[in-house]
């Protein structure tokens, strides 16, 4: 421990496995504030403002705190000023969460000169905010036009109170936990309780535990250490000139959890049932507690891949209990683990919980401990850098002593688990899961709740509106609306003495790239890799197209993307199937049968990790890639691992039912989120996105089933043929990045591939979402739908038109900076939506990959106002009434300047990203020419790419318009939108595709 002038700095130390990350810890002496520094190689500093706080009630006091945070400080009271200043930091904006027993704000930032000019202005809002009643209208809650509930936290939390998940976890909370812990309660706080909350009482709650010495900054990234130090004394100077913290320091406060609250063990084991609203009756969801010390090791011994005992028991199943299960560890005063069973089939739900002890019993008494198995798990964890989180150790510790470096030293504690005997793994679990009792919830569908709630929320709000009287209604909508027009506008001043950092702060990941020659169109690179990748063997060797990113790494990652636009219309669903069953299937390896058990277990052996999915994120899902990832020495065993995956999977019967019965029972609980929305969009003939989403598989499985009960060799046919199209050699495209110079033979390695292809090939063209679109997907228009959703009390909303299709458009920089002034946290869009207390956020996006612009409004109370807003807006943007000024602006493009950055934020993710852009996008973009065409944006150009791109979202004949809602408001919309020329159709989502109702005639 050092002490530097009136801050403390605690003696560095290293963590993860090759001792390359530095932590350190200051401390002042004088406020208590708190800071902690990872030093992370990358382009992004991260920081974590976190603080202990304490629910004792269901009022939502942590929760609407934080949100009342970002509407102004002392130094700073205009509303909005963080998320204005923002962007200038090369940051998207600020965000936050809150749990039971701590409340985080976050900021990212492209460099550390922004982050560190930001960071004083966050802690001024974060210690002492304006906390008025104006901000609490819009914010929390108010009544709208119509005699409504509306306010931003309203409709969040009306969104989530009578989900499934939500029930559960608030019956959990007390039955393990007494009231006095402080665990027990809703920290987002009960719509019933925030409709009668007020402005006081969270003002209380902020003087009790908003104050220096409970806030800790988590800082990760890279960053000069005497700047750090500079601004950190500069915040301790800023808290020590106000007059009421010298006094509340003069008081002798304990942090919120410091003693720790005692949990103690309970009495007896129990079970009980909760009801969620929803017609679904297919379906439920179980949780079980076991009130314990967890270990990590042994909970992926139990649950992780199809062979761990508790997946075979009740995944691996022609009959499933379930389709997933975890475990999950509440670091609370004492460790709490959550085993949850998810889309349990209801006929199935009573069952399982009195089948759980006795398994694991049966481990234990068994002694079934594979110890070869729980070496390689504890081998692969020992590979994987966990971020540690420094919050726990803060709230229930302190940072200057051993348990604080403990807590991050995982690596150290898996050298000691290595050497654990079977004897001492199954006291482990004697300890941690038989000797102690549990709690379990049993959440099961209710159609009567549903209706109940309905039934409920319509005489409440009927009440209401009598009680209120239409005259109270609109003086209070008029004065909201004055509230918002006449919030203080934040000075020039402020915003001229916050200089934008250089471009040239930002740091970038060298990213140096290689293609086979065998492409010798392609092998235009001249740097070492490239030489390297000649050298080894003959240049004409190996006929596959293979593009190499050198990265430092001790880790390779191949991926290979199939291309799948030429499997016929008929075969092209089984993609689910297929990337289901990869690495669960039995291999036919050199004449020799391995059971899918043997392959999962020499997957964990030589594999770090794997994965099948469609597409990089959200793009170009017509490809299905199978992606692994090893370590640098086992380079070669992944190229055979793939092979083997690719061309030697035997689909068989019995594994086909497990797979197909596992999605199953997944779709229902898929569909309550109510993001199933693009099949407006796609030609389910052509699209593999489409023919694999749950909507489509809901129909195209049962079938599936049912033809394998009547001819399984139909089936196992269809699959092969799938499989056979889609590894034809000249539909792959092949990803090697990492440490390539360290590989004695990165392309020679692919020499047993030339067995499925000998000779060149001319590779398809690649396949993007617009070449799969249907006719509403071509040509927007004319197609209003509202589906309902029974499980949701609030609405969401999806407005779509064209926009360009080439990745190097000129107008691409501009409409970019457009979308960051109309929905950043303080964009026109969002003043009008979340600023009006009308839903909880929108935003747009633009995939190029289709030629589609979109626009969504998320948790809304009153979903067609806030389009309405929005459209509002948008014309007077046109017509010159509402305009941005030159600061917005400036903001806007750094925004796009750090999403760039934050794309390309890490080695993997940059590597990935060079992929991208040279293979499917096909883009001669350069990153230091986009950042100048951004910067080179000018009003004329927003204007026009407003007028073009944007207003059309607004026209029903150029743009399509897909809400979900529940059955309450679906009528009443109905009749709005035939109003406005809409011409809406209310439909389920299950009709979609059963009455095939977006697709082009036959």
């Amino acid at each position: 421990m050092i002490p530097l002038e009136d801050f403390i700095c605690f003696t560095p130390f290293k963590v993860d496995p090759c001792e390359t990350i530095e932590i350190k810890r200051y401390r002042s002496s004088k406020t208590g504030l708190t800071a902690v520094h990872a030093d992370i190689d990358g382009p992004l500093v991260s920081g974590f403002l976190s603080l202990g706080t304490k629910v004792t009630n269901d009022e939502g006091y942590p929760h609407t705190l934080e949100h009342l945070v970002f509407l102004g400080s002392e130094k700073y009271p205009y509303k909005g000023a963080l998320d204005l200043l923002a962007p200038r930091a090369y940051a998207p904006g600020t965000n936050a969460w809150t749990d039971i027993d701590h409340t985080c704000y976050t900021i990212t930032t492209a460099g550390s000169d922004g982050f560190l000019q930001l960071l004083p202005i966050y802690v001024d809002h974060i210690l002492y905010p304006t906390l008025t009643e104006e901000g609490f209208c819009t914010e929390i809650h108010h009544i709208d036009q119509n005699g409504a509930d509306a306010g931003v936290v309203y409709c969040e939390m009306q969104s989530r109170e009578n989900s499934m998940v939500d029930i559960m976890q608030r019956k959990l909370q007390h039955m393990i936990y007494p009231p006095e812990t402080g665990y027990q309660h809703e920290a987002g706080g009960l719509i019933d309780c925030i409709r009668s909350l007020k402005i006081e009482s969270i003002r209380d709650y902020h003087s009790e535990y908003y104050r220096p010495d409970n806030l800790i900054i988590v800082i990760t990234g890279k960053m000069d250490q005497a700047q750090l130090l500079s601004t950190l004394r500069q915040i301790d100077k800023s808290i020590l000139s106000r007059t009421h913290h010298s006094q509340l320091m003069t008081a002798s406060i304990q942090k919120p959890w410091m003693p720790l609250p005692v949990i103690p063990n309970m009495e007896s084991s129990s079970i009980e049932t909760v009801y969620f609203p929803s017609e679904s009756s297919s379906l439920c969801e179980i949780t079980a507690f076991l009130d314990i010390q967890a270990i990590h090791i042994l909970n992926s011994y139990l649950v992780d891949t199809p062979i761990a005992p508790l997946n075979k028991l009740f995944v691996e199943h022609n009959s499933p209990y379930c389709t997933e299960l975890d475990f999950r560890v509440a670091e609370r005063s004492r460790l709490a683990m959550t085993l949850g069973f998810q889309n349990v089939p209801i006929e199935k739900a009573d069952e399982i919980v009195p089948m759980l002890i006795p398994a694991l019993n049966e481990i234990y008494y068994n002694q079934q401990i594979d110890m070869q198995r729980m070496k390689i798990l504890i081998e692969k964890e020992r590979l994987k850098v966990r971020s540690s989180s420094s919050f726990n150790t803060s709230l229930y510790g302190e940072i200057g002593n051993d348990d604080f470096i403990d807590a991050l030293q995982q690596a150290k504690y898996l050298r000691k688990l290595a050497n654990f005997s079977r004897k001492e793994w199954l006291a482990l679990l004697k300890r941690t899961y038989l000797d102690v009792n549990y709690a379990a919830i049993i959440g099961k569908p209710s159609q009567e709740l549903l209706e109940q709630i309905m039934e409920d929320e319509t005489i409440r709000l009927d009440k209401q509106r009598i009680s209120l009287g239409i005259d109270d209604i609109v003086v209070d909508h008029v004065q909201l609306q004055s509230m918002d027009n006449s919030k203080s506008q934040i000075p020039s001043r402020i915003m001229e003495n916050f200089p934008i950092p250089s471009v040239s702060s930002i740091s970038s990941i060298d990213v140096s790239t290689a293609v086979n020659p065998y492409y010798l169109k392609q092998a235009t690179n001249s740097n070492d890799i490239q030489l390297h990748i000649n050298n080894d063997g003959d240049m004409n060797d190996i006929p596959y197209f293979i593009q190499y990113d050198q990265i430092s790494s001790a880790f390779i990652t191949l991926s290979v993307y199939m291309n799948t636009s030429h499997i016929p219309s008929h075969l092209r669903p089984y993609g689910r199937i297929y990337m289901d069953m990869i690495f669960a299937s039995p291999l036919l390896k050199d004449g020799k049968y391995i059971s899918h058990s043997e392959v999962v277990q020499k997957l964990d052996s030589d594999i770090i990790s794997y994965d099948a999915t469609l597409g990089y994120q959200a793009a170009f899902r017509e490809y299905i890639v199978v992606t692994i990832k090893v370590e640098a020495s086992k380079y070669k065993s992944g190229v055979d691992w793939l092979q083997h995956l690719m061309w030697d999977t035997q689909f068989t019967h019995k594994r086909l039912v497990v797979a197909i019965n596992k999605t199953l029972n997944d779709i229902p609980q898929a569909k309550q989120n109510g993001k199933l929305v693009k099949a407006i969009h796609t030609d389910i003939t052509k699209s593999t996105e489409a023919s694999c989403s749950y909507l489509y598989q809901d129909t195209f499985l049962p079938r599936v089933l049912k033809q394998l009960e009547i001819n399984p060799d139909k089936v196992i046919q269809d699959i092969n043929e799938y499989r056979s199209i889609l590894c034809q050699a000249e539909n792959l495209r092949i990803h090697v990045m990492g440490n390539i110079l360290n590989i004695d033979n990165p392309k020679s390695a692919f020499q047993p591939w030339k067995e499925y292809q000998s000779k060149v090939k001319a590779l398809p063209p690649v396949v993007r979402s617009r070449d799969v679109l249907g006719p509403y997907g071509l040509r927007p228009g004319y197609c209003t739908n509202i589906i309902i959703l029974p499980s949701t009390e609030s609405s969401f909303s999806v407005h779509s038109t064209k926009g360009p299709q080439d990745y190097d458009s000129e107008e691409i920089p501009s409409l970019l900076v457009l979308f960051e002034l109309l929905h950043a946290m303080e964009g026109i869009y969002t003043r009008m939506v979340r600023g009006l207390g009308l839903a909880y956020k929108c935003w747009l996006t633009h995939l190029t990959e289709a030629g589609l612009i979109t626009l969504f409004i998320l948790r809304s109370s009153n979903i067609l106002n806030a389009y309405d807003n929005i459209k509002l807006v948008t014309h007077q943007l046109v017509q010159g009434d509402v305009s941005f000024n030159k600061y917005a602006l400036e903001g806007a493009k750094s925004s796009v300047i750090f999403d760039i950055a934050d794309s390309e934020g890490t080695k993997e993710v940059a590597a990935s990203q060079s992929f991208i852009n040279k293979v499917l996008r096909q883009s001669d973009r350069q990153k230091v020419d986009f950042f100048r065409k951004v910067q080179d944006v000018t009003m004329d150009d927003i204007q026009k790419v407003l007028l073009k791109y944007i207003v059309p979202l607004f026209d029903p004949a150029t743009s399509n318009h897909v809400i979900v809602t529940s059955h309450l408001k679906a009528e009443e919309m109905v009749q709005s939108l035939d109003r406005k020329g809409h011409s809406p159709s209310i439909i389920r989502l299950e009709e979609i595709y059963a009455l095939n109702i977006f697709q082009p005639p036959v």
